[in-house]
């Protein structure tokens, strides 16, 4: 016999209240019967909630016959015990879901069941409950299979608040961060008839961050990036494309790529994508296929304000994440960034630029022949100050320069992203509209590191001098510049704890003191506190808000900058970026909101109980 105690406020009793007995459990064949309590202790119609071996049990009293069913309702986890019987019918008082009390059979159309379970009355005068000697796991399978079911239904709804309830179903049955986020992604490539879209560039990059944020703020991740999935997805699913049919004698690599060229060239996606499927399907290692993109994405000046060569950077991080399951869908929605986003070389913007580069274009070859053939270091601070230039041109010809010489790539794209923090971290407020050119440089230099690593190349080279141009045409945003707090800058206040100084940075964000903030921040980092809790801190400002792709770009940018460099005020420099970036934004707070409320509702807690304002 083995003896556990209950606690009915595990349970969310709400306002019904017992004291703790220990409940007995009885082997019977495949069933474990576990005492709960006397039967006078019932009221008829009265429903109590129990909690036997991490299951939630609703026990109801009904025509001197007791029942037990699941005591969260499948369909947003209201706690059964609190619902009310009518006719045999057990009536959920949130939505008025209704159940059959014996069975557990929803009357709704496409409802889930509640589990239940057989009660009986013993001679020695107490209720047993009777779970399957496998229950446990087999309620957690229910929970993540109701969670899935959920989730999927939450999307197609485009419900945050749905969303937020099934995710949080799954967490607390133990799902895996990256089953929830592979379920998101496959969605969100698979009906999708755009590009690879701000959701699940988020979801991945919830993966990326998801040992900077607070635990406690990892289901607020995932609502956000599942949300964005939601809103720019409908149900309909992308057509089927299928790889060419295999032959005795494939085409060599150099075909398909020239191929896959023309074809992202004269915006024909189909052939396109089916260029890339075939890839996929044959075999090839990733780097073949981040060749093909990223020259694809490069081919053309600054192809979607950055995007397209960003958009592919998250994609191979989403494949590498899912370990390339499920790959088929996920390549598939980049082809459409590819060929759809706007040529820059076709605007007038970038009308003088052409001129400059179409002949250090021509030189590629000759310039990565160079690059390969020697070696040398690169100077990221100094060379920081150059790319920050006024004129173009002779900022094109020190990259040159530098490339022949035998820099590495990835530094000068290192430089690139330091000079785009500063940039951001200039940025005048009364610039409100532009505040996108700021993060998509500061988040395509990033994406550019990594491409690098992925799949260098001579084309590859192309998007460095494209990220120079833009860089120097924003020049412009930052005059009037804005104040950056100067070393040692401190503000005129004293802090007890590091906890007691990072509430007061959310204090400025809730406010708006972006100054205050980045003093704030800059004070932090000189004081040599733990960088892990600012982290989260800044984490957290930007989960709490309904916040857009460049908020969260520039967080991980800032973050991942930030560890690759050992230099002190480059990485002052980037963490002041993000918290300038994230503490001018002021937007609503709507997913954190579902998302709490979900959590509640999870805990067995009733939205009507709340005691804020």
């Amino acid at each position: 016999m083995r003896t556990s105690t209950f606690t009915p406020e595990e349970a969310g009793a709400g306002s019904i209240h017992f004291e703790p007995v220990p409940i007995e459990t009885v082997d019977h064949t495949d069933l474990d019967y576990h005492q709960l309590c006397r039967p006078d202790e019932f009221q008829d119609l009265e429903g109590k909630p129990f909690h036997v071996n991490g299951t939630h049990l609703a026990v109801f009293k009904y025509e001197d016959q007791f029942y037990a069913v699941d005591n969260r309702c499948p369909h947003m986890g209201y706690p059964m015990s609190k619902g009310s019987i009518r006719d045999g019918v057990l009536i959920c008082h949130w939505h008025h879901w209704e159940f059959d009390l014996k069975s557990g059979g929803c009357f709704q159309a496409f409802g889930d069941d509640l589990k239940a379970f057989p009660v009986e009355l013993r001679d020695d005068g107490y209720l047993y409950v009777g779970l399957a000697k496998g229950e446990r796991e087999a309620a957690k399978r229910r929970v993540i299979d109701r969670g899935k079911r959920a989730l999927e239904r939450g999307l197609k709804d485009r419900s945050t608040f749905f969303i937020a309830k099934a995710v949080t179903a799954l967490r607390d049955a133990g799902a895996a961060p990256n089953e929830i986020i592979h379920q998101g992604l496959h969605y969100g490539a698979h009906k999708s008839s755009e590009g690879w879209s701000s959701g699940v560039a988020i979801l991945t990059l919830a993966a990326n961050l998801w040992d900077d944020v607070d635990p406690n703020d990892h289901n607020l991740f995932l609502v956000h990036g599942l949300t964005q999935i939601s809103r720019r997805t409908t149900g309909s699913s992308r057509p089927y494309r299928a790889p060419f049919p295999a032959m005795s004698e494939e085409h060599d690599l150099e075909t398909l790529k020239r191929w896959f060229r023309y074809f992202v060239d004269k915006r024909h996606s189909g052939a396109a994508e089916r260029i890339l499927l075939t890839l996929n399907d044959r075999g090839y290692d990733k780097s073949v296929l981040a060749d093909f993109v990223f020259t694809a994405a490069t081919d053309f000046y600054f192809t979607g304000d950055g995007h397209a060569l960003d958009f592919a950077n998250k994609m191979f991080e989403a494949l590498d994440y899912v370990e390339w399951e499920g790959a088929h869908e996920i390549l598939r929605p980049i082809v459409v960034d590819l060929v759809s986003r706007t040529r820059h070389e076709e605007t007038s913007r970038w009308a003088d630029a052409v001129p400059v580069l179409e002949p250090v274009f021509e030189r590629l070859d000759s310039i990565w022949k160079d690059n390969q053939a020697n070696a040398a270091e690169l100077d990221i601070s100094a060379f920081t100050q150059t790319l920050l230039g006024d004129d173009f041109e002779p900022i094109v010809v020190a990259v040159e320069e530098k490339l022949r010489a035998g820099v590495n790539p990835r530094d000068i794209c290192r430089a690139m992203t330091y000079a785009s923090a500063i940039r951001t971290a200039r940025f005048h407020l009364k610039n409100e509209g532009d505040w996108h050119d700021v993060a998509n440089i500061y988040s395509y230099a990033h994406a550019l590191y990594h491409a690098f690593d992925y799949a260098p190349s001579a084309h590859l080279l192309r998007g460095i001098f494209h990220g120079v141009v833009f860089l120097a045409y924003l020049r412009w945003l930052n005059m009037p510049a804005a104040r950056i707090p100067r070393q040692g800058q401190r503000l005129d206040e004293t802090y007890d704890s590091v906890d007691k100084m990072l509430e007061r940075l959310q204090e400025f964000a809730d406010f708006q003191k972006v100054y205050e903030a980045e003093i704030l921040v800059n004070q932090y980092l000189e004081e040599g506190h733990e960088i892990e809790p600012l982290k989260q801190a800044l984490s957290h400002i930007l989960l709490r808000e309904d916040a857009e792709l460049h908020m969260f770009q520039v967080l991980e940018v800032a973050f991942r900058h930030y560890e690759l460099s050992a230099d002190v005020e480059e990485q002052r420099m980037h963490l002041l970026a993000a918290t300038r970036y994230i503490t001018a934004q002021k937007l609503m707070k709507n997913i954190l909101w579902s998302t709490e409320n979900a959590e509640r509702l999870a805990r067995g807690e009733l939205l009507s109980e709340r005691d804020d304002d």
